[in-house]
């Protein structure tokens, strides 16, 4: 039986791979969907506790675009008395 042995790096001329992505963060996602969830009363504020505020001021959108900004329209106040968990909540417009 024969025995070959394994190269412990890829040759020069081969194409370096480029590291993979970070992932990104799915907070601003599930914090847009709480905030516009079909039948539920129009957002007048969202609430959020301080590492929220900065997981949502650090993830990019797919575009690399910043979640938090004016497009959204509605408020962001940061309450550190919130909860840990889910770390945010949606104020909403009373009913008439």
């Amino acid at each position: 039986m024969a025995t070959t042995p394994l190269p412990t790096r890829p040759p020069a001329h081969a194409p370096v791979p480029a590291p993979p992505a970070p992932p990104r963060s799915r907070t601003g996602d599930d914090v847009l969907a709480v905030v516009w969830a079909p039948g539920a009363a129009p957002p007048q504020e969202v609430r959020v506790r301080p590492e929220v505020l900065e997981r949502l001021r650090t993830a990019p959108d797919a575009a690399g675009r910043p979640l938090l900004g004016d497009p959204a329209g509605v408020p962001v106040v940061v309450d550190p008395g919130l909860p840990r968990h889910p770390g945010f909540e949606v104020r909403r417009v009373p009913p008439r």
